[in-house]
């Protein structure tokens, strides 16, 4: 078969734009540091990446949860420090009008020092974090202390009632959670989600200021509550009749569930001990999926930039043999 300088020409200029598709598409690669840039020109690695990529959105998303709950637990932890600080000012307060050498206008003083700092505690229940009430449990939006008639109520319900049902409400509420996806790998039982894989956020303040009440051997209603307790003490001190007998019981259950206090501040700082760790967890997830993704989706800079320079030199040797094709004219074959 005769070999004709246009077989030659168009076989030439072929191999020529394969040779120049192959630089342009070293050229971009170098210029961009990616390996592909669409899926088809390399599936496996595509899919790769994509899932790699999914994974790194996921821990992009557990890095704001962790930093929204963590903001929230410091905002709880610095009203219940607040409420802390007023009940102990309390005790002091009262220690000094139990004084047997008090009398009843300076009672009545630190019986005023009480209803203030009993306001000072409910503005602090009463807190917000953005939008969101810090002890209200899972309402947003429902503000969760109120006075009625000087009676306090927790979500409408009052705090010192003895029906069963309302005591049963507010247990329930004092119980309430707000789980949050932190990384944990969330799973579920069937249609009970597994507790263990989530984070409870929740900060319920009737669970430690108390609730319901009861009757002593003496026949003394006495309150659970904190805010409700502060007020039977003032009350006493405020009576013309004081006595240690009478406020004592009061006294004794204050002292007990104020420790309650304590307690929630220090299951805070563990909560937030954990956040710490989940963000280290976190962001060592983050930097080994940002390597992998690296190492699936882009080039070694040199390595690129060695294999587009041989390129170049090949098409460039190519467009120097391409002279000696195309010089070739049917007189020379002809010969």
């Amino acid at each position: 078969m005769r070999i004709t300088t246009s077989m030659m020409s168009n076989k030439y200029i072929k191999n020529l734009n394969k040779s120049a598709n192959e630089m342009n598409y070293l050229n971009e690669q170098v210029t961009t540091g990616r390996k592909f840039m669409k899926g088809s020109e390399d599936p496996v690695s595509a899919i790769k990446a994509y899932k790699l990529r999914r994974e790194y959105r996921s821990t992009e998303m557990y890095d704001t949860n962790i930093s929204d709950v963590d903001s929230f637990l410091t905002s709880a932890e610095t009203n219940l420090m607040e409420i802390s600080n007023n009940l102990e000012t309390v005790y002091t307060s009262y220690l000094k009008g139990v004084n047997g050498t008090m009398k009843l206008e300076d009672r009545e003083i630190i019986g005023k020092e009480l209803e203030n700092l009993q306001n000072s505690i409910l503005t602090s229940l009463n807190a917000k974090f953005e939008d969101r009430y810090v002890f209200g449990g899972t309402s947003k939006d429902e503000i969760p202390f109120t006075l009625v008639n000087g009676e306090l109520h927790f979500k409408g319900i009052n705090v010192n009632t003895t029906d069963s049902d309302e005591l049963d409400q507010l247990k329930l509420l004092s119980e309430e959670v707000i789980n949050i996806d932190l990384g944990l790998g969330m799973t579920f039982n069937g249609n009970d989600l597994n507790e263990d894989t989530v984070f409870d956020m929740s900060m319920s303040g009737i669970k430690f200021m108390g609730y319901g009440s009861y009757t002593d051997g003496d026949g003394n209603e006495i309150p659970n509550n904190l805010y409700s307790l502060i007020g039977k003490i003032k009350e006493e001190l405020e009576s013309p009749d004081f006595s240690m007998e009478k406020i004592s019981p009061y006294i004794k259950e204050y002292e007990t569930q104020k420790k309650e206090v304590l307690v929630n501040v220090t299951d805070i700082g563990a909560k937030t001990n954990y956040l710490d760790f989940l963000k280290l967890r976190n962001e060592d997830n983050q930097f080994n999926l940002n390597e992998k993704i690296l190492d699936v989706e882009y080039v070694d800079k040199a390595e690129a930039i060695v294999d587009f320079k041989m390129q170049e030199y090949s098409y460039n040797a190519a467009l120097s043999m391409g002279n000696k094709i195309l010089q070739n004219s049917f007189i020379d074959f002809m010969r």
